[in-house]
């Protein structure tokens, strides 16, 4: 049976296990068997102590697992494909792959996912059974509560490792088929965390109260069992609802914003406000603990660094992406340097091309003619000497695939992800098809050129404000 027909009819989606998972689980039964058992239950045979250990890792196992199966029932009653869940030694991932274009499920009326056209899958991860957090893809980037990936950051174009559904052409503006479909990405985001949430906490609660409630004597050992798994479940969740930009809290919050007032944007920044006061209130919680538990409080101050961390980064992308909007790559790029023949000597490069035209980046043409690649004033100026005369351009050629590229017509938003992506040029390389439809190059938009557009964007009305950080609590 196919993944598509798996969700569709409401079955369990495919479950990997990774060989990482049970160096996880491994872990958890040391930590249990060896350390916390013996000290709360003392006179126990070994034996016993190593039972209750592996019972407990398989139980927190299938805690994050029930909260995965949970997420990808809401995922494919939302429209997304499930791929399957996969546990490795981050503890269970939830995989969601764009597998084809269907009509979503009653939680979005009238919304239809369309697949990348890369192919590529797009996943969340639940909470790491060793860490007590959510380990991420992380990039790829960490995750959170096994939500779906960003796959580029920069300008919240793509699947966040963090759980958040998509947001630029391979995500719901572009898989859902338009811009009210950002909207729809939060909406998304958070059905899929209220469903891990709805799993997590009440699992968590149950064994806390089956740990304090079991009575002694024979009981004692699976009522600490029960306990420890239990109050890390709500550790987990915890930590989850705390507000931030990648956390389940902080997609509740965008959600309830959006509903309230229809913006996405004020749901976005809401989301990050609300990181930022959480990450200072850990911080503040957790350097005052210090003196009242002991050290062990730091790691309120780790948890809070984190949150404040995200949330300042997602600020500045906020603030990056309102100064560039409205922008298209033709607004702001340089225009191209003179295409150099791959056939040419280094030498003649550079002394009748390169060194006259005062510009980094050169359009590399083959022997038809079409744009092969690009080549750059510091690869070709590191030849040595003796060899310029004789070393071809194309030896020093950086190819087209491993470009970041766009058309002059591109918004300029979209452009910062597309470099980060390919980083290899420095720069976005601004092509256009010729007559023929092979490709030209027409200009570059790199660093100088982002930059001066986000330090124009107040002549032009455009920002959410100062390109600073702002003050210490916002």
């Amino acid at each position: 049976m196919s993944t598509h027909d798996v969700t569709r009819r409401g079955g369990v989606p495919p479950i990997t296990v990774r060989p990482g998972f049970a160096i996880s689980a491994t872990l958890v039964t040391v930590l249990l068997g060896a350390l916390t058992l013996p000290a709360t239950v003392p006179d126990r045979p070994a034996f016993a102590y190593l039972c209750g250990g592996l019972i407990g890792a398989v139980l927190l196992g299938a805690v994050l697992l029930a909260a995965d199966l949970m997420r990808a029932r809401a995922a494919a009653r939302a429209g997304l494909t499930v791929v399957g869940i996969t546990l490795s030694a981050a503890g269970s991932r939830l995989v969601i792959a764009p597998g084809g274009r269907r009509p979503a499920g009653r939680g979005t009326p009238g919304a239809v996912v369309d697949a990348p056209a890369d192919g590529s899958a797009v996943d969340g991860r639940s909470a790491s059974a060793i860490g007590g957090r959510t380990a991420g893809d992380g990039q790829e980037r960490p995750v959170r509560g096994g939500g779906l990936r960003d796959m580029a950051p920069p300008t919240s174009a793509d699947w966040p490792g963090d759980g958040r559904v998509p947001t630029g052409p391979t995500g719901p503006a572009g898989m859902l088929g338009g811009t009210d479909a950002q909207a729809d990405a939060i909406r998304v985001e958070a059905r899929l965390a209220r469903a891990g949430l709805a799993v997590m906490a009440p699992a968590g609660a149950m064994l806390v109260m089956l740990g304090v409630f079991l009575p002694g004597g024979t009981t004692a050992l699976a009522g600490q069992v029960a306990l420890w798994v239990g109050t890390f479940a709500l550790l987990l969740t915890f930590v989850e609802v705390l507000p931030s930009p990648r956390s389940a809290g902080g997609r509740l919050v965008a959600d309830r914003v959006l509903r309230r007032t229809g913006s996405r944007v004020n749901a976005e920044r809401a989301a990050t406000r609300a990181g930022v006061i959480s990450g200072w209130a850990l911080i503040a919680l957790g350097a005052a603990g210090v003196f009242v538990v002991g050290f062990v409080a730091l790691w309120a101050v780790l948890l809070g660094w984190m949150a404040l961390g995200a949330s300042r980064l997602a600020q500045s992308q906020q603030r990056t992406s309102a100064a560039l909007a409205g922008l298209r790559a033709r607004d702001v790029m340089a225009p191209a340097a003179p295409t150099l023949s791959a056939w040419t000597t280094v030498d003649d490069a550079l002394r009748e091309v390169v060194l006259p035209s005062r510009q980094g980046v050169f359009g590399v043409a083959d022997f038809e003619g079409g744009l092969a690649g690009v080549a750059l004033l510091r690869d070709l100026a590191v030849v040595p000497m003796d060899d310029r005369g004789i070393t071809r351009v194309n030896r020093v050629l950086v190819p087209l695939s491993a470009v970041a590229t766009a058309a002059p017509d591109d918004e300029l938003a979209e452009l910062p992800a597309r470099l980060v992506e390919r980083p290899a040029a420095g720069c976005v390389v601004v092509i256009e098809p010729t007559a023929d439809g092979s490709p030209r190059l027409v200009g570059t938009v790199g660093p100088a050129e982002l930059g001066r557009a986000i330090e124009t964007a107040p002549l032009r009305g455009q920002g959410i404000g100062p390109m600073r950080p702002g003050n210490l609590w916002r």
